[in-house]
C-alpha cells in the first residue's frame, strides 16, 4: 500500500491535501547561523504559529528541507508535529557542499554505499535525534520522508556528486523521493543525470528552486528529464512574482503541469510573521495561488500542482 512518511507515521497519499513542498520551521545550529543569525529559528511556538497559519489558509502538509548537518532538530520538530493540526515530513540527506567541511566530513571519508545506508536506516528504521553529528547514534521511531541534495551555482563538487550518488541509491532502495536544492536553478540537468547514472527514479525527483532560472526554455529541457521541479519561493525575492507566475503560465500551456509543485521556503525569520516580519506561509495560499487564478491558471492544473502531484511524488510504496 502507498504511504507518505510524516514525522509522526504513516498516512494515505491523499490525506496530505494542499502541500508546501518546500519549507523551514525550526532551525537550531548550523554552518548558516554563522552568516547570520536571522536563519536561527529555533522556537517551537514560533514554528507552531506559522504552521497554524498555512493550515488556517487551506493548507495541510508541509515538507521540511533542514538535512543532516544543517541545523535539523529532531526533537523540536517531534514537538511541533504533535501540537499541529496537519502533516510534518522530515529530510535526510545533504545541502550544498560549501556548508559542510569538504575534506574530512564522513561523506568524503566512508564509501558512497555506506553513506547511502546510513541515509535508508534514517527512512527505514527512524531518524538520529543526534543528526549523525556523532559518535552515537540514537534513533528514535519518527523516519524521514524524503532525501535531500544540493549542488552549488554552476557547477557540481565532488562533495555534491557523492551527496547525490548516495541519495540516488537510497532513494532506488527506499523509494522514497529526492528533492534538491539548486544554486541560482543551475546544474538540473546535470543533477537529472547524476541520479538517474546511480539508480533513482526521476519521477520521484523534485529539483529544487528552479524559480531562479526563469528560462522557459531550459525548464522544459529539464522536465523533458522526467523529473519534478519545484518553484519554493513565491514571493517577491530574486524576482517579482510575474516572471514566476509567466512561467508557470508557460509551462503548464506547454503539459507539464503534472510535474509541477510549489513551495514558500520561509528560511530565515524575516520571511515568517510569527517572528514578527515577512509574509508568512500562509502567503502561498492567500496570495500567489489566487493571482495565479487571476492570471488564468486552471483550476485543474492548481489541483494537480497543490494536491495532486505532492501526493503521487511523496509516496512510498506499491
Amino acid at each position: 500500500m502507498k504511504r507518505v512518511q510524516t514525522v509522526l507515521g504513516d498516512i494515505r497519499p491523499e490525506e496530505m491535501g494542499i502541500t508546501d513542498c518546500h519549507e523551514h520551521l525550526i532551525r537550531s545550529g548550523g554552518p548558516e547561523i554563522a552568516e547570520s543569525l536571522d536563519y536561527l529559528m529555533d522556537d517551537v511556538d514560533k514554528a507552531v504559529q506559522e504552521f497554524d497559519l498555512f493550515v488556517q489558509s487551506g493548507g495541510k502538509t508541509v515538507v521540511t528541507m533542514d538535512p543532516l548537518g544543517c541545523g535539523r532538530d529532531v526533537a523540536a520538530m517531534l514537538e511541533v508535529a504533535h501540537r499541529v493540526s496537519g502533516h510534518l515530513l522530515v529530510a535526510t540527506g545533504f545541502h550544498r557542499g560549501e556548508l559542510y567541511d569538504n575534506r574530512h566530513h564522513w561523506l568524503m571519508t566512508n564509501p558512497v554505499d555506506q553513506v547511502a545506508c546510513m541515509l535508508i536506516a534514517e527512512i527505514e528504521q527512524g531518524l538520529d535525534v543526534h543528526s549523525y553529528n556523532g559518535p552515537i547514534v540514537e534513533r528514535v521511531d519518527a523516519r524521514a520522508g524524503l532525501i535531500k541534495a544540493g549542488t552549488s551555482y554552476l557547477k557540481v563538487t565532488e562533495f555534491e556528486r557523492r551527496a547525490l550518488q548516495a541519495a540516488a541509491l537510497a532513494q532506488s532502495a527506499t523509494g522514497a523521493p529526492v528533492v534538491t536544492h539548486t544554486s541560482g536553478g543551475t546544474m538540473a540537468l546535470e543533477q537529472a543525470s547524476i541520479l538517474k547514472e546511480h539508480g533513482a527514479d526521476l519521477s520521484k525527483i523534485v529539483v529544487g528552486h528552479m524559480h531562479r532560472n526563469p528560462d522557459p526554455a531550459y525548464n522544459k529541457r529539464v522536465l523533458d528529464t522526467g523529473v519534478n521541479l519545484g518553484y519554493d519561493t513565491c514571493r517577491f525575492k530574486y524576482y517579482s512574482e510575474n516572471f514566476v507566475i509567466d512561467l508557470l503560465l508557460n509551462l503548464v500551456r506547454a503539459g507539464y503541469q503534472k510535474q509541477i509543485v510549489l513551495g514558500h521556503d520561509a528560511g530565515t525569520r524575516g520571511y515568517q510573521k510569527a517572528w514578527g516580519a515577512g509574509v508568512g506561509l500562509d502567503y502561498l495560499l492567500t496570495e500567489f495561488v489566487p493571482r495565479l487564478r487571476s492570471e488564468g491558471m486552471p483550476e485543474e492544473a492548481i489541483d494537480d500542482i497543490l494536491v495532486n502531484n505532492p501526493a503521487r511524488i511523496f509516496a512510498i510504496g506499491d
